[in-house]
């Protein structure tokens, strides 16, 4: 009836549609992780309103939890909202960043001018009354209120997508910006950190240049400072180290001499290198690339590095918002937490409570893996991972702990229960491939490793085992290949460099190899193994005064190590004092390179080597007795050892020529017949006198015989 369709009209325009409930749904959704209904409500959302940005924003992040990367980056952009609005822009670049299409995020953010959308926003009206920015289309929903976490988060994604295009460069920069932006944003903290982005040094001056005072209480700045600092490199000096005696205690000032003299060294051969080269030269030229080997291109991008972090500080400093808008921040937080009284924690049970967080523990058995506290550092392994079973950093932690003392069961097992949780981790196919590089199969291990790598090119560690697994081999260029790019992954790490230069010694490559390890002492300067290798450099160059005393500081290093973890000397150490006992026998030491080889001898008591060494420095001492046994020991353990057998027929000689000898053999000769013509005369003597004397027996004998009848027969029965 006509009546009735306008009165059916006429009801419809009376009601209402309320669209903020149905966006409230949607968030409830998300929160319960029902993300297709919440998009199928969103798009209605968003339909309704018209294509409101914010709107349009939360059916792109369902689209987003979904998995659903390429048609959440294709809905913002078909609505035009990554330049005009932050939260729209954010979402855009993680989209593309999971969608893996670096080249495309990269376009976006150079087409995106960040700031300018921010400077627009600065510029809105402020609600008196809350203090907050009011509605527009640029932030919306609340999240005008934390403007520089979404513009920690817009500078985070540029440092990943950066880093995804192998530009550490720009990466590092971003990620700078964005812990400037937000001093919360952990993310770009932890990628500058566990990236291995920055020297020890950078990491100090970041830290001392966050910050804190604009956007945090003095209280909270301890206890962000304390957190920051505990991710920081366990092998350096700690941030609140002030004076020389905190900074090194156990550290020997000779050292410090030698170091010098090496980067004086280097200095001299670089400058050499660097001169105008002769007019012959000029006439063909040449990039660096056709006439620098790979090793020697590696360290001179280390002396020209693409970042520099006092530029990026610069940067990030210009680019701080001091107005009001940051100390509304902190004073809006200052203000909720005293309306908050019941969430109020003194600073000092912070810092106690905070001391059994796993990411703490974890950071606590990393320095004890750094200090070669390995019992410790499982200890704490074993207590983390009761609470977080996977916690990502302890299990890596684990893993190199497990190798280190050779556990290849329990090191199976970890793999194990990886590979079936997390079979598209790299850190499961890593632990597999530590597992068989540690039975000694080489091809498994390289298969795996190459998959870890394969599954997340920035993992350091799977990058330096599978060199590893080339090195043990002795195919040195592989491994050389495979630190090399460890080395540009892990630019403030020291382990790379250390095995570069490891591999240059073992190629008799001897100044290369020194320049890595004095690079790797820049990042590491107490690290005992590139002191040890330096020392090994020194001794191969005969400089034997200076290898003992890089030797004898790494003992020592070593030594008040075991002291302060309660624990004896490692037998890994053997090498370090055979080495600093042929450095002494070298400069005429003799007495303390055999105190040395015995220490050595007791940390592996069977070793033809050491036994080889000690009767070496007996016959230098002219002791030929014990310097024959010891020969003697080592060649029942290692009897094709050819020059045992040749010192040890040179003593016998030397002992047979001595005259000395001769007179000593002829005389304890002597000294036999003499002794045997004794004995025999006093065997005769005691003869005669025995036959002289009537014994006790022989007179009841013949008294027996007096008393007895002669003429006696005995009769015999013969019965049968």
């Amino acid at each position: 009836m006509p009546g009735d369709a306008e009165n059916t009209s006429a009801d419809t325009t009376n009601d209402h549609i309320d669209l903020s409930l149905y966006r409230q749904l949607v968030k409830q959704f998300i929160d319960m992780r029902r993300y297709s209904t919440a998009l199928f409500w969103a798009e209605k959302v968003a339909v309704l309103s018209g294509q409101e940005p914010r709107d349009i924003y939360y059916q792109a992040q369902c689209m987003f939890l979904l998995g659903e990367y390429h048609r959440a980056a294709h809905t913002i952009k078909h609505h035009k909202l990554e330049k005009n609005s932050l939260p729209c822009f954010n979402l855009l670049l993680e989209s593309l960043y999971a969608a893996k299409e670096f080249t495309e995020a990269a376009t976006a953010i150079q087409n995106v001018e960040v700031e300018v959308m921010t400077t627009s926003l600065i510029n809105q009206p402020v609600d008196a009354g809350s203090g907050c920015y009011l509605e527009s289309n640029s932030v919306f929903g609340g999240e005008e209120n934390h403007r520089n976490e979404l513009l920690s988060s817009i500078y985070l994604m540029k440092g990943k997508v950066y880093e995804a295009l192998d530009n550490r460069g720009m990466a590092m920069d971003f990620y700078v910006q964005a812990l400037h932006k937000s001093i919360y944003c952990f993310e770009a903290l932890e990628a500058l950190v566990q990236h291995e982005m920055l020297m020890a040094w950078e990491e100090f001056e970041l830290m001392h240049h966050l910050p804190l005072a604009q956007q945090s209480s003095e209280t909270d700045a301890k206890l962000i400072l304390k957190l920051y600092e505990s991710r920081l490199k366990k092998y350096y000096e700690l941030i609140s180290a002030r004076n020389a005696e905190e900074i090194s205690p156990i550290v020997n000032p000779d050292i410090l001499k030698f170091i010098k003299e090496f980067t004086a060294r280097v200095q001299q051969t670089s400058s050499s290198d660097t001169q105008m080269p002769k007019a012959s030269a000029i006439k063909v030229p040449l990039t660096p690339s056709q006439f620098m080997s790979p090793a020697q291109k590696v360290l001179e991008d280390l002396k020209a590095p693409t970042f520099s972090l006092q530029t990026s500080l610069s940067k990030a400093s210009s680019l701080i918002d001091a107005s009001h808008r940051s100390m509304f921040d902190s004073f809006s937080r200052r203000r909720s937490r005293d309306h908050d009284t019941d969430t109020l924690i003194s600073l000092g049970d912070c810092l106690d409570r905070v001391q059994r967080s796993t990411d703490i523990m974890a950071s606590e058995a990393e320095k004890c893996f750094y200090d070669c506290d390995y019992k410790q550092c499982l200890r704490i392994l074993n207590e983390l991972l009761k609470v977080d079973p996977f916690h990502n950093n302890a299990l890596t932690i684990q893993i190199a702990c497990l190798v280190e003392n050779g556990d290849f069961n329990r090191l199976f097992y970890v793999a194990h229960k990886l590979v079936d949780r997390y079979p598209d981790k790299a850190i499961s196919w890593y632990a597999v491939g530590c597992y068989y590089d540690m039975i000694g199969k080489s091809d498994p291990a390289r298969r795996y490793l190459s998959k870890a790598t394969s599954l997340d090119r920035l993992y350091g560690p799977a990058w330096l085992a599978y060199g590893h697994s080339f090195a043990n081999e002795n195919e040195h260029e592989q491994a050389m290949a495979a630190y090399f790019k460890a080395t540009q992954l892990m630019r403030g790490c020291h382990l790379p460099l250390l095995y570069i230069g490891v591999e240059c010694g073992l190629t008799k490559n001897l100044e290369l190899a020194e320049k890595f390890f004095l690079q790797a002492m820049n990042i590491a300067p107490l690290d005992v193994y590139v002191l040890h290798e330096l020392g090994v450099i020194k001794y191969e160059y005969e400089f034997f005064d200076g290898a003992a005393t890089i030797f004898q500081c790494t003992v020592d290093i070593v030594k008040q190590r075991a002291k302060l973890n309660n624990e004896e000397i490692s037998a890994r150490w053997e090498p370090l004092f055979i080495n600093l006992g042929h450095s002494l026998r070298k400069v005429h030491k003799y007495e303390e390179a055999l105190y040395n080889f015995q220490y050595a001898l007791l940390l592996k008591p069977q070793s033809p080597t050491t036994y080889t060494s000690i009767g070496f420095i007996h016959a230098l001492l002219g002791n030929l007795d014990p310097a024959i046994e010891a020969f003697h020991k080592s060649l029942a353990l290692n009897r094709d050892c050819i020059v045992t057998s040749t010192i040890l027929k040179s003593c016998i000689e030397d002992l047979m020529d001595d005259s000395a000898t001769i007179d000593e053999i002829c005389s304890a000769a002597l000294r036999d017949v003499a002794k045997n013509i004794t004995a025999n005369s006093r065997r005769l003597l005691n003869s005669d006198k025995f036959n002289g004397m009537k014994l006790k027996f022989d007179e009841e004998e013949e008294f027996a015989n007096s008393n007895s009848d002669s003429n006696m027969v005995v009769e015999m029965s013969f019965d049968t």
